[in-house]
């Protein structure tokens, strides 16, 4: 008995032996093979006049069997195809665990059973087809490439997994944009605002490298912007950001301040009080410039450390560097397409 085929729970019981026994001696009878081969012609039989249906039909599915064991093919590319098994038990079909993958035709079904069974799935088909869970048969071709090239790219990246801290850092930085939006993000307006500070922000990170002066320029010239939203189009938002880890609307003031006062600090220095001597200075305003960002952010870094923990202040840090990217993702218009 312990080395049954036939294992399971129950596997081993004097009931399914029993009955394991007589099916043994019934199906070596000569009239048994009959039976087989009846019940397989009629699964064929069935098979072959459904598909006739659903080709009549235009429906892009199709039955295939092996005996009595018949499988449900799909002709339209879709990532929700596993509906159809509901889509059949709301037609009175319950099936398996496995759904469509595989359905087995017991030796007692009768043509009237095949018939009824018949309409059901074409009744089924008809009504997943209905609620426009397949494409034109015209996007077939590229719906199916991109399908494919998406479920590769999620397949390698099943294989090739981050760390878990890794992935549990990734999701508490989204979590604190989530909480950042919702706080102080609603508003149409101020999205835009920073949709077009985080565009220039981005230029920014581009070119600061090579030209710190124009990135200095265009990128302060953002925050100004990006600030204003803030400060003008959501002023309620004030309370809730005292409860998230970045500035508040008040910090941020008081560091455009300190933005001001820089250039006026190095005119008083070089005695130039005018729009050349500005000009003249403006690419050493634009290094103190960077320096005050660098100082200002390592300083709100070095303050959440204390308050929390590093890696507090690491999300932080990430949150606020990678913010123009998903502000750009979050906010970019997306306009209805044409069905």
């Amino acid at each position: 008995m312990r080395m049954a085929y036939v294992v399971g729970t129950f596997s081993a019981h004097p009931a399914v032996m029993g009955a394991m026994n007589e099916f043994l001696r019934w199906v070596v009878q000569p009239a048994t093979a009959e039976v087989y081969d009846d019940a397989n012609r009629q699964c064929a039989a069935w098979v072959q006049a459904t598909n006739r249906d659903l080709v009549a039909a235009s429906m892009p599915v199709r039955l295939m069997n092996l005996g009595t064991v018949w499988t449900v093919l799909f002709k339209a590319p879709g990532r929700y195809n596993w509906l159809l098994q509901y889509y059949l038990r709301a037609e009175g079909v319950t099936l398996s665990w496995v759904g469509t993958g595989r359905c087995l035709s017991s030796l007692d079904f009768t043509p009237d059973d095949y018939r009824a069974l018949q309409l059901k799935i074409i009744a089924a088909v008809k009504a997943m087809r209905g609620d426009d869970w397949w494409l034109e048969a015209s996007k077939f071709p590229q719906l199916e490439k991109q399908m494919r090239r998406r479920l590769i790219r999620e397949m390698a990246g099943s294989l090739v997994q981050a760390p878990a801290p890794l992935r549990a850092f990734h999701a508490a930085v989204m979590q604190r944009k989530h909480d950042d939006h919702h706080a102080s993000h609603s508003h149409a307006a101020n999205q835009a605002l920073h949709l077009v500070s985080s565009s220039v922000f981005l230029y920014c990170y581009a070119v600061v490298f090579s030209d710190l002066t124009t990135a200095m320029c265009v990128g302060l010239a953002a925050l100004v912007v990006r600030q204003f939203g803030h400060a003008v189009i959501e002023p309620a938002c004030h309370e809730e950001e005292k409860l998230l880890l970045g500035y508040t609307t008040r910090d941020k003031t008081a560091i455009v301040l300190g933005y001001l006062l820089v250039p006026v600090i190095d005119l008083a220095r070089a005695g130039a009080w005018s729009l050349a001597g500005f000009t003249a200075s403006l690419d050493l305003i634009a290094l103190h410039w960077f320096r005050w960002t660098v100082f200002v952010v390592a300083l709100r870094v070095v303050y959440l450390v204390w308050k929390y923990d590093f890696r507090i202040s690491m999300i932080w840090f990430v949150k606020l560097v990678t913010d123009p990217m998903t502000d750009i993702v979050a906010y970019f218009p997306r306009w209805p397409q044409r069905a």
